[in-house]
């Protein structure tokens, strides 16, 4: 019997009790009750759009300004809303001299390393391993200091692969070189435990719609103050103004990277999830996402799997070797995952149960047999 998909631990309508649900790396799913708390909100707007959007802007954002800064480890003053990962990143680019020496992951998101690249940034590579899993951290550090790094750019996460950074250690020892240290935290943000003074990243971005299952709209930013004062914002608008000695004036800040007129319903969805993922605790989160993930690969046929059989640099992200006649197979039994090129991509949230695994297990050994 097809496990029942679930939503913050409640049952989903029977329309859709048939489907698996196994591709939160692809898009997080949305919860019922959250989207009934913020529609309010335009329904607001169907009578009184000024009133309705003027006290959201005015009085909730800076309540999910806090509460997500509460959620990272980090001060309000540190955090920027932003359309996404992409418009961030691009921006920062911007800020930066253009003599920055860059090392790059080869295999990244093509939203990590493009702009760079398009600029015409001095780029250092590095490399997947043979085993199209790995990442070398001793090799990256290295590289770092061989070739006299300026900037590190990579994903917490790996999209092609579910690799997990160490990001504690690779931010301590960028610290201590003084090498620049930005993250994309799209793939880990809302299933990873991330404190910003635990990584000592100078910047962390992430899109919000995948782990913070808080739809498409929104994306999150912290910077470092230190990162700020070094590499002063170079795009404006409402936001970078403050009343200052009575007189609004341009102050450049971190909100100086959000676009006026933010996706305030998103917004609000966004702070619905972040205060579920604080009651439920994201270190419990991570932890019944591993207990899931080390079901799959006990119970996953070795040649099948891309990647070392144990959870060490794991997230729940992993990936299968197989053809598209498996992928339609899954499909056909009403598993949801991702195929790309020649893998097939499972990825397991808080939703999913042992259950939801077991359907998934079951179905790669009937494939097998027959």
């Amino acid at each position: 019997m097809i496990a029942r998909l679930r939503i913050f631990g409640i049952p989903k309508p029977n329309n859709v009790s048939t489907k698996t649900y196994l591709n939160t790396a692809a898009c997080g799913l949305l919860d019922e009750g959250a989207l009934q708390q913020t529609n309010a909100f335009y329904q607001a707007m169907l009578t009184e759009s000024s009133t309705a959007s003027e006290i959201v802007r005015d009085k909730r954002i800076p309540e999910i300004r806090e509460n997500l800064a509460s959620f990272l480890g980090a001060s309000a003053s540190e955090i920027a809303f932003v359309p996404n990962f992409s418009y961030a990143l691009n921006c920062i680019v911007q800020a930066l001299k253009g003599t920055e020496k860059v090392l790059l992951f080869k295999t990244d998101y093509p939203s990590v390393y493009e702009p760079f690249r398009i600029n015409n940034f001095d780029i250092t590579w590095i490399e997947v391993e043979a085993d199209g899993f790995t990442i070398n951290t001793d090799v990256l550090k290295e590289k770092l200091l061989q070739e006299k790094i300026d900037l590190l750019v990579i994903s917490h996460v790996q999209w092609l692969s579910g690799f997990k950074l160490n990001l504690v250690d690779i931010g301590t020892f960028c610290k201590k070189h003084k090498i620049i240290f930005i993250v994309d935290a799209t793939q880990s943000l809302g299933a990873i435990e991330i404190n910003m003074g635990d990584i000592h990243a100078d910047v962390l971005i992430a899109s919000n719609y995948k782990w913070m299952n808080a739809g498409f709209g929104t994306g999150v930013m912290y910077m470092s103050e230190s990162f700020m004062q070094g590499y002063p914002p170079v795009i404006g608008g409402n936001n970078s103004y403050t009343i200052k000695d009575g007189i609004r004036q341009y102050v450049p800040s971190v909100r100086s990277f959000e676009p006026g007129h933010t996706n305030l319903h998103a917004l609000l969805i966004l702070d619905a999830t972040v205060q579920f993922k604080r009651a439920k605790g994201v270190a419990a989160i991570e932890a019944h996402n591993r207990q899931l993930t080390q079901q799959l690969l006990d119970n996953v046929p070795d040649d099948l799997l891309v990647g070392p059989k144990t959870l060490e640099n794991r997230s729940s992200i992993v990936y299968l070797k197989a053809d598209k006649q498996l992928q339609d197979y899954l499909t056909e039994n009403n598993i949801v995952v991702t195929r790309l090129d020649s893998m097939v991509r499972v990825s397991m949230h808080f939703y999913n149960t042992p259950a939801d695994v077991a359907v998934l297990t079951d179905c790669l050994k009937a494939y097998r047999i027959h």
